[in-house]
């Protein structure tokens, strides 16, 4: 039986084989020479970390598949269907499959693995109603929540369900997706859209996580959240997103007669969505009729902090709205497992979604003891 090496060496092998590739054109494919490639695959020398990810990329598996030989999750398998694919879609995808793999060849090398996504959480009963369902969900999801959670909703989310956060720019067409491996919980938002839609796609996103939604297929792509099609999973994450950013109780402690667009505006303010949301949720709460919706809805985010005096906020939220968010536990645990000299500034790189030489000049010398990034040794 051949040990993890060799095991290794029969994977690349094959790989070759099926795509009727020789050593030559895959040395010359993730730029090294031929005589190293041989080296490696006769096991005189071992794949560094960048060529096993160069490898993977190229016959488009993982390097947990080159390393283990599991292969690839579903949510991998389901990114390979091009049925629904746009711009917007392919680049959050790679996003996703990006950060998925990074987390799997730290575990696979052994560094210090991160509490598993959901740990601590418990899903409450379902009745099976979307609507229902929602805000129990987002009742039980409150429970593992602090109050900094509208202050910093990503930070919160990966705090308390260990689900990355990351956001970027994708451009039209998208907001987001909800991404489930054996290694990781993702969710991926658009920056291209106003902040106020970026949250509730979130909050959207983590309501697939938390029902389940993501487990069986992987991977959950939402073009548009606001659009359901009348779909149970998306009409339940419209659920819970409402009632997790507008949460019925306090809504309903701060309304004790009519409803003045003075007061509606300090309540766009205090649950930071946009109007029209607000608006919708207290129709769905019977605390507004259906003229009263339609008037309160026009009010312009602008107006809304105006007369509801958060105006400071507002331009901090517009400010900021287009700034990419990295995965932060990912992140320091890439970085330390680099200067460490655990794995080559390649994996780290691939988080911050920057050049491993910047990384290099940004840590100064702090990883001086770490791997040679030209040949960073990988050891199963």
């Amino acid at each position: 039986m051949p040990n993890e090496e060799e095991a290794l060496q029969n994977r690349v092998r094959s790989l070759m084989n099926s795509a009727g590739m020789t050593q030559t054109q895959l040395a010359e494919a993730i730029g090294i020479t031929k005589p190293k490639l041989s080296l490696s695959l006769s096991g005189e020398r071992r794949f560094s970390t960048f060529e096993l990810a160069a490898i993977a990329e190229r016959f488009g598996t993982t390097v947990d598949y080159l390393v283990s030989g599991k292969q690839p999750s579903t949510a991998a398998l389901a990114a390979r269907d091009d049925s629904h694919k746009t711009p917007a879609w392919e680049v959050a995808v790679k996003r996703a499959e990006t950060l998925d793999e990074t987390d799997a060849a730290l575990n696979d090398l052994g560094v210090t693995r991160a509490p598993s996504p959901l740990t601590g959480w418990e899903r409450p009963a379902l009745s099976g109603l979307a609507i229902g369902d929602g805000p129990t969900l987002a009742d039980a999801a409150r429970a593992l929540l602090t109050c900094e959670f509208r202050a910093d909703m990503p930070g919160e989310i990966e705090g308390a369900f260990g689900i990355h956060v990351t956001a970027q720019s994708l451009g039209p067409g998208f907001d987001g997706l909800s991404w489930r491996s054996e290694d990781s919980r993702i969710i991926v938002i658009n920056t291209d859209v106003a902040w106020s839609r970026q949250r509730f796609t979130l909050a959207h996103e983590l309501g697939h996580h938390l029902a389940g939604d993501v487990d069986t297929q992987g991977l959950l792509v939402d073009t548009n959240v606001m659009s359901t099609g009348h779909r149970i999973p998306e009409m339940r994450a419209n659920a819970f997103a409402a009632a997790l950013l507008m949460p019925e109780r306090e809504i309903r402690e701060r309304i004790t007669g009519r409803v003045t667009p003075s007061l509606f505006a300090s309540l766009v303010g205090l649950c930071l969505v946009s109007s029209d949301a607000l608006a919708w949720r207290l129709k769905n709460l019977g605390l507004v009729d259906e003229t009263e919706r339609s008037e309160l809805s026009r009010m312009s985010a602008v107006e809304a902090a105006d007369e509801g005096g958060w105006s400071d906020r507002y331009v901090e939220l517009v400010r900021h709205q287009s700034r990419q968010r990295l995965p932060k536990a990912l992140v320091l645990r890439s970085l330390r497992a680099f200067v460490a000299g655990d794995v080559s500034a390649q994996w780290p790189a691939r988080v911050l979604d920057c050049d491993a030489d910047l990384l290099h000049e940004a840590l100064d010398g702090a990883a001086s003891h770490a791997v040679d990034d030209k040949e960073p040794v990988f050891v199963p």
